[in-house]
C-alpha cells in the first residue's frame, strides 16, 4: 500500500506566494521525516487570489524536481500533468532529466484536466483534449523506448528525433491515468495504463465500480496483473474533530463550488 500526499499547493488567501512555496517544501519534509511513500504534484493554471483559488502549481516538473532534489526516500510524482497542455518532446526531455535526479523515484501522472479554464487561457481546443492526451502519450513512450522515433500524428510530426537523456527506469517511469469520466477507465485498462482516481463528483461505490470495469477490460485486453490504482481522498488531520471539521470547512466549500462551476 502506497500513502502519499496529493499536492494542489493552494494556499490561504492573505498569505504571500513565498509563504506558499514554504508550506510545500515544509509537507514535503514532514512527509519524509514521518515515513510516507510519495508526493503527489497538480498542475493548475490561472488560480490566482483574485479568482478565489490561489495556487503555486502551475509547474508541477519544477516543483517535482526541487522536491526530489531536497529528499532521500519520498516518491515523487505529477497528480497529474495536463499532458495536452504541453509539447511532448519536451516533456520527454523534462521527464528523463527529473528521472535521474530523483534516482529513480519519479512517478508520471497524466490526465487532460477537468478544468476548462486552463485550455481557455492558453488558446487551445477542450474538445482536443483527449486526442491530444493519446498522441502525447505515444510520443513519450516512442522517444524513450527508441534510440531514434519518427512519428506521424494528427498534431504533432517527427522525423528521426533522439531524445536525451533517456529515464533512469526502464523503460520508463510507471506511468498513471487520470480518470474521472466513465468513457476513462476501460480506456486505460485497455492501454495498460496505472490509474489514479479521485473521489469529488462521485461515490465510493461508483469509484468502486468503474475499478471493476477498468480491471475487466485489462484482463480482456490480454494484459498481466491487474493494474496500480491511487486513490485520491480529501483529508485534514487536526488535534480535535471539531477543529478537524472547522478548518477546512471554508476552503472546501470554495473547492466544491468551483467545481461545480467549472
Amino acid at each position: 500500500m502506497h500513502f502519499g500526499l496529493n499536492m494542489q499547493c493552494d494556499y490561504i488567501q492573505g498569505k504571500t506566494e513565498q509563504d506558499a512555496f514554504n508550506d510545500v517544501f515544509a509537507q514535503v519534509d514532514l512527509a519524509e521525516a514521518v515515513g510516507m511513500n510519495g508526493v503527489w504534484i497538480a498542475e493548475r493554471h490561472f488560480a490566482s487570489s483574485e479568482a478565489g483559488q490561489p495556487s503555486i502549481a502551475s509547474s508541477p516538473i519544477v516543483l517535482s524536481t526541487a522536491i526530489a532534489a531536497r529528499t532521500q526516500r519520498l516518491r515523487v510524482g505529477t497528480g497529474v500533468y495536463v499532458l495536452p497542455l504541453n509539447h511532448p518532446v519536451r516533456i520527454a526531455e523534462e521527464v528523463a532529466t527529473l528521472d535521474f535526479v530523483s534516482q529513480g523515484r519519479f512517478d508520471l501522472g497524466v490526465g487532460r484536466s477537468g478544468f476548462t479554464t486552463a485550455y481557455e487561457g492558453y488558446g487551445y481546443d477542450y474538445g482536443e483534449s483527449r486526442e491530444r492526451l493519446q498522441e502525447c502519450l505515444d510520443v513519450l513512450v516512442k522517444a524513450w523506448t527508441q534510440e531514434r522515433f519518427s512519428h506521424q500524428g494528427k498534431y504533432f510530426q517527427f522525423d528521426n528525433v533522439c531524445v536525451t537523456p533517456k529515464p533512469l527506469q526502464q523503460p520508463h517511469p510507471p506511468i498513471y491515468m487520470a480518470a474521472t469520466t466513465s468513457e476513462s477507465f476501460p480506456i486505460a485498462g485497455r492501454m495498460r495504463r496505472n490509474l489514479v482516481v479521485g473521489v469529488r463528483r462521485t461515490s465510493v461505490g461508483q469509484v468502486k465500480e468503474s475499478v471493476r470495469v477498468y480491471r475487466e477490460t485489462w484482463r480482456e485486453a490480454g494484459h498481466l496483473g491487474s493494474g496500480d490504482v491511487t486513490l485520491r481522498l480529501p483529508v485534514y488531520v487536526a488535534e480535535t474533530q471539531a477543529e478537524a471539521h472547522a478548518v477546512p470547512e471554508a476552503s472546501a466549500l470554495k473547492y466544491y463550488r468551483r467545481l461545480s462551476e467549472s
